[in-house]
């Protein structure tokens, strides 16, 4: 069967219909940790939590302990919940154990398995599969990081446009933890408010003056001096360490891509209609953006900067200087083909 996502998990405990055991699984553990804060919320009563809710972890307790925990009458609850981290700790031998109770599951008890392992292979991991009960907290599609913004915003009584959802997935990136911690801010400092790119502006110090988004419009306008002041300054604020630089690559290279998609929708004949849509469906703060910087670039200079771009990455994974390595690239993409 189909992996469940966290929304049909939370449908689920709404509904009263939770499952008696679940597998998380997946490399968005973020979003894993709120799932299961919610789900904590919902069914057990902070009153009773203490005999009701139990984190237990592989490797440290036994299949047959986790088991006799799992028949204990719930005290003062309807149920209890057991969360099991650290499943692929477990032997193969151990995990089988769980089998016979995943067929005569007890009711009143639900069984979270957590597994930090991308390969479920194995009996044990397939009969969640069969029985659709594995959750995969898999990264999101830029699309998906839309809407999951707009969810989280509406759920702190926030209002946000595309244009403002899109604005912050362009200056923090996709990780969901950093996306919601400027949202939550939004929450305090305009609450129950209607949220628009202004707004993510005035708050947010470093994309108000020198963000990742400023540095790649500049690249893409080819303004070398004011991209290269903006790469010191992200540089104060985001560190040296080959993950920022990384990050500020890949925000490059999907920019550049951007552009090319909007280039080649001109060339095609279909004008700028045409390039709007082979741009959808990105929000239509991103697709003028991308219209508004075509025109500084030759195909041929896009198609050499991702070449740049994908060489400068290799340089900082065996080792090289992030720093450096941005520098000359930002000097590469902002030179003009026909000086070089």
């Amino acid at each position: 069967m189909q992996d469940l996502t966290s929304e049909n998990v939370l449908t689920s405990l709404n509904k009263g219909a939770f499952a008696p055991f679940y597998l998380f699984y997946g490399p968005e553990d973020f979003w894993l940790e709120i799932t299961l804060d919610r789900i904590k919320k919902e069914l057990i009563p902070d009153s009773v939590k203490d005999f009701n809710l139990e984190t237990l972890y592989g490797g440290e307790i036994s299949p047959q302990e986790i088991l006799n925990r799992a028949h204990l009458v719930p005290f003062m609850s309807p149920h209890r919940l057991l969360i099991v981290r650290g499943t692929e700790n477990f032997t193969k031998g151990a995990l089988e154990q769980f089998l016979p109770y995943m067929d005569s599951p007890v009711d009143s008890t639900c069984i979270i398995w957590i597994s930090n392992k991308a390969d479920l292979t194995g009996i044990f991991y397939k009969r969640f599969k069969e029985l659709g009960r594995a959750v995969n907290f898999k990264k999101l599609s830029e699309r998906q990081v839309y809407s999951w913004l707009q969810k989280r915003a509406k759920e702190l009584e926030l209002d946000i446009n595309k244009e403002a959802s899109s604005f912050i997935y362009q200056i923090v990136g996709s990780n969901l933890r950093d996306l919601f911690s400027e949202i939550f801010k939004l929450s305090l400092r305009y609450p129950n408010s209607k949220i628009g790119v202004e707004q993510i502006k005035e708050l947010t110090t470093f994309s108000r003056l020198f963000t990742v988004f400023d540095l790649v419009d500049y690249v893409s306008k080819r303004d070398t001096p004011h991209a290269i002041v903006v790469l010191s300054k992200l540089f104060e604020t985001q560190g040296r360490d080959p993950s920022a630089a990384l990050g500020l690559l890949g925000m490059l290279a999907r920019q550049i891509r951007l552009i090319l998609k909007a280039k080649s929708g001109l060339k095609k004949g279909g004008g700028r209609p045409g390039a709007i849509d082979r741009l959808r469906p990105l929000p239509n703060f991103v697709i003028e953006k991308c219209l508004d910087q075509e025109r500084f670039w030759q195909e041929e200079e896009l198609e050499d900067a991702l070449n740049n771009i994908y060489d400068a990455d290799g340089l900082i994974r065996t080792g090289s200087k992030g720093d450096l390595v941005l520098e000359n690239l930002i000097f590469l993409l902002c030179f003009p083909r026909h000086l070089k």
